[in-house]
């Protein structure tokens, strides 16, 4: 008899990115309070930056879809040919700047910055790393950066964990028992990432072998 191979199918994402779905805690509060104070027209420039997974697009999405009066431009990681676009919008959005010496877009994000002040823009910027870590070559983009005011996100709590934990599940169209969040707490690394690729994992897993997700085949797989 030969072997057969398992399909499944899998439920797609339904991501929930509203301002109602964020989750805000001690380690994520000064981020979500940049956004609004851009919203309110309270400072014009901010930069968030967190560890991957950590919510930061998600409080950009929350700032285009709620400045309505706006005109906003999004980009990721592309720079170039911004500043012709810039002079029709209001607000622009740059996500990943700790990437721009590796695309060499520093002179790009240098003059995207001047041009925003000089004209009356909003803008918030994105990094993965703080700003004191950025690597970058150009002194006067250093200088720059050093003068935004930066929000920064920490790794989550126990609490927040837990409540990350629900909105990712609930997001990919997952129930399962209480105690198994619990379970999942009590034994995953404290960071957004280990807790995103950890749940990707377990469905993976789950579908394959045809079984819910209990702590049984948690068990399983963290063997």
């Amino acid at each position: 008899m030969k072997n057969s191979k398992q399909f499944y199918f899998k439920m797609p994402n339904k991501k929930a990115l509203g301002i109602e779905d964020y989750i805000i805690a001690d380690s994520n509060n000064f981020a979500f309070d940049l956004i609004v104070k851009i919203l309110k027209g309270e400072t014009d420039f901010g930069l968030i930056s967190g560890p991957p997974y950590s919510g930061k697009t998600h409080l950009s999405k929350i700032l285009i879809k709620n400045a309505r009066n706006y005109k906003t431009l999004y980009f990721d990681r592309d720079y170039q040919n911004i500043l012709d676009r810039l002079e029709t919008s209001d607000i622009l959005i740059l996500e990943n700047i700790d990437k721009v010496k590796h695309n060499k877009s520093e002179q790009d994000l240098f003059h995207i910055i001047n041009f925003s002040k000089e004209n009356n823009k909003k803008l918030l910027m994105t990094s993965r790393k703080p700003i004191s870590e950025i690597d970058l070559n150009l002194e006067d983009l250093k200088s720059r950066l050093n003068s935004i005011l930066e929000a920064k996100i920490k790794e989550p709590d126990d609490q927040l964990m837990k409540l990350i934990l629900i909105k990712i599940l609930n997001d990919k169209q997952l129930k399962i028992n209480p105690n198994v969040i619990d379970f999942l707490v009590s034994r995953l690394e404290r960071s957004y990432e280990s807790i995103n690729l950890f749940i990707e994992k377990i469905d993976n897993f789950s579908l394959e072998k045809s079984k819910k997700i209990t702590i049984p085949l948690i068990s399983d797989l963290l063997k």
